[in-house]
Formats: structure tokens, C-alpha cells, sequence
């Protein structure tokens, strides 16, 4: 009885590990199928995502080509070229020379103080955008335009008798109220002397000007004096150690007369400049 069970329980086990054996193997292709079916669409799809990185990075790589050729050619492109959001990047890349020139909008008192006026006058963009409109309005000879809408501005504020209810406005108005006239000017400011505390520009160009409440006019063109690097001689030593004696220096003279104040009407801080440009001598 013995001898027909255990033959039959042999076969049994052995008929049972066989299709055990198949059933995973079976189950074990179809997995392995579907994985090779689903790490293909993974990979497909990765190509996609990395030709989109690549085309990206072309983008944001094409200002690159306006630094090809010599230094004249690639300082007039940078600028010129510079846009949002593809930027040529010449605040980083600019050989300044430890100096800059900066196309701006400036007013005066009658007393000759001169105000920096805000650049809201101009655009609600901010700042930085105002100030490159600035720029490439005077670079397109726009700048009787840009004097008499500073001027329209100005003077509608002082019209206004509503006083605003911010104190850093009202500190601004109250600066402004004073203008009497405003000009459009590229100023050369020397960063040594600018901080240094000496706030005034090396040399200074005006380009159009218009009184508050009147008609701009144009002033004739005229370029900055090339710039000339004071040479200092020898500086003698102090009687006392706890001064230091600062050399003096040979500035470019500027077209306007040198008297008066310098007030930023965005800060309220007051610095020595020069005088109202209705006295400029041209």
C-alpha cells in the first residue's frame, strides 16, 4: 500500500512544481514586458524634456552673440542690444574705467538750488525702467519731449492743493514745490570722488531744459569733455596724526556754474552741486 502512495505523491509534487514554474515564468515575461514598455515611454519622454532644456538654455545663451568682434563693437551692442527678459548683462560686463555717465532729469530753484525730481514724473514702471526710457529717449534725440512732460508733471503737482497723507511724499512735494525749471543732462560722475563725499559730477552736458508750467526748448548738441584723470603730486603729511590731508584735484569744468545745493527729492538729502541751468553759459 505503501509502495503506490509514495510513487504517486512523487508525480504529484513534481506535476505541481512544473506548472509552478511555468506560471511564474509566465508572470515573470509579462512583467518584464510591461517594465520594458514603460521605461521606453520614460525615456521618450526625457528626450522631450531635455530638447526643451536645451532649446531654453539656447535662449537664454543668444545675447552671447553680441560680444563677438572688437571692444568698440561689443560695448555699442551690449548696450544697445540689452533687453528684458534676454539680457546682454552690461551692468556686470561694462569696463566703467572707475567712472559712468548717467542720462538723467534734473530740476532747479530760483536760488540755484538743484533737485533731483522723482521718477514717477516720468512712468509708473519703476526706477530702472524709467531710467533706460530716459536713456534711450535722449539716445533717439527726444529730449525736449522728456523736459516737458518732467515740467507738465511738475507743475500740475504744484497746482494740487490736497496734501498726501505720506510723510516721505510730503517731503518730496514739498522739495518739488521749489523747481522752476528742469533739464535733461548727461552728467560724468568719477566713483573715487563720489565716495569720497564729493557728490558732484566730473563734467555735465544739458540737452534740453523747460520751465515749469512753459514750453521745452533744445540746447545745442554738445558732447562731455574726454575725461582727464587729475594727477595728484605728492601729499605732505599732517601735524596731526588723527587728520589726513586730501589732495586736490582738477575737475573738468562744468556747463553749469558752480553755486548752490543738490537735493534728491526720493531721499530729501541735500548735496553741493551746481546752480540752475537758465544761467548756463552755452
Amino acid at each position: 500500500m505503501s509502495r503506490k502512495i509514495f510513487p504517486a505523491g512523487r508525480t504529484a509534487a513534481r506535476t505541481a512544481g512544473q506548472t509552478a514554474g511555468r506560471t511564474a515564468a509566465t508572470t515573470a515575461g509579462r512583467s518584464a514586458v510591461r517594465a520594458a514598455g514603460q521605461t521606453a515611454a520614460l525615456r521618450q519622454g526625457d528626450l522631450w524634456a531635455l530638447a526643451g532644456y536645451a532649446a531654453f538654455a539656447a535662449t537664454l545663451l543668444a545675447p552671447l552673440r553680441h560680444y563677438v568682434g572688437d571692444l568698440r563693437t561689443v560695448t555699442k551692442a551690449k548696450i544697445e542690444e540689452d533687453s528684458f527678459p534676454l539680457s546682454t548683462y552690461p551692468m556686470f560686463s561694462a569696463d566703467r574705467k572707475g567712472r559712468i555717465v548717467i542720462p538723467h532729469v534734473v530740476g532747479f530753484t530760483a536760488a540755484g538750488e538743484r533737485i533731483v525730481p522723482h521718477y514717477s514724473h516720468f512712468g509708473s514702471g519703476g526706477l530702472n525702467q524709467v531710467r533706460k526710457q530716459i536713456a534711450r529717449g535722449i539716445r533717439q534725440g527726444q529730449a525736449v519731449e522728456i523736459a516737458q512732460q518732467y515740467a507738465d508733471s511738475i507743475a500740475k503737482q504744484q497746482r494740487r492743493t490736497s496734501v498726501p497723507s505720506k510723510p516721505e511724499v510730503q517731503r518730496r512735494h514739498k522739495c518739488e514745490a521749489e523747481i522752476v525749471t528742469v533739464a535733461v543732462v548727461r552728467a560724468r560722475y568719477v566713483f573715487d570722488d563720489y565716495f569720497a563725499d564729493d557728490k558732484d559730477p566730473a563734467a555735465e552736458v544739458i540737452h534740453a531744459e523747460c520751465p515749469v508750467g512753459g514750453t521745452a526748448f533744445a540746447h545745442p548738441a554738445k558732447q562731455l569733455p574726454k575725461h582727464r584723470p587729475a594727477k595728484h603730486g605728492p601729499v605732505s603729511m599732517p601735524a596731526s596724526p588723527n587728520h589726513t590731508a586730501k589732495p586736490q584735484r582738477s575737475r573738468p569744468q562744468s556747463p553749469l556754474p558752480q553755486t548752490g545745493k543738490h537735493t534728491d527729492a526720493s531721499a530729501a538729502t541735500s548735496q553741493p552741486t551746481a546752480s540752475a541751468s537758465q544761467k548756463a553759459q552755452r
